[in-house]
């Protein structure tokens, strides 16, 4: 990676195109969104919050999984490429399974919910923040501008069709 690149990354300064800003626009909506998810009292503002939150964290997790998880996984030269990308799989899968839990609880006054709430709000923050660091820092250093470009376009082509799909 060369020195500029790693102040992109440094300094998350992305061109609009690149991929990395757009995942970082959708970490920042759907953070905020699970940190009021965590902090809300009120049973029918936190089955809003998980309305609004569900079909945006499933379609930024599967178009990202297929956009940049996959290419990742194929870095033959890269085990840190590798691991990041299955490591995020991972935490998107834990993600989605507190996230069933959160849509189908009748009750979403106790405090088990809310502690479902919480682990998933925490469970984000700490994806959001590993992979704004290393997940972004193996895209700037194995995959070329245009390269991401074309990962961003893909991802928001993706993103965009599974939203619809949702009805969002």
């Amino acid at each position: 990676m060369d020195v500029m690149e790693k102040v992109r990354t440094t300094f998350a300064t992305y061109s609009g195109s690149d991929v990395r800003g757009m995942l970082k626009a959708d970490h920042e909506v759907m953070l905020e969104l699970a940190k009021e998810l965590a902090e809300t009292t009120s049973s029918s503002h936190r089955r809003t919050l998980v309305n609004s939150l569900k079909p945006l964290l499933v379609a930024h997790s599967r178009a990202e999984e297929q956009v940049v998880y996959v290419p990742m996984t194929k870095l033959k030269s890269s085990p840190d490429s590798r691991l990041a990308a299955s490591e995020g799989a991972v935490e998107h899968n834990w993600a989605d399974i507190l996230l069933t839990r959160l849509a189908d609880t009748q009750d979403a006054s106790t405090d088990m919910w809310r502690a479902h709430a919480k682990v998933l709000f925490e469970s984000l923050d700490h994806h959001i923040l590993e992979e704004e660091k290393n997940v972004f820092e193996e895209l700037g250093e194995h995959f070329s501008a245009d390269e991401r470009d074309a990962m961003g376009t893909r991802f928001e082509t993706i993103k965009n069709d599974l939203l619809d799909g949702m009805g969002k």
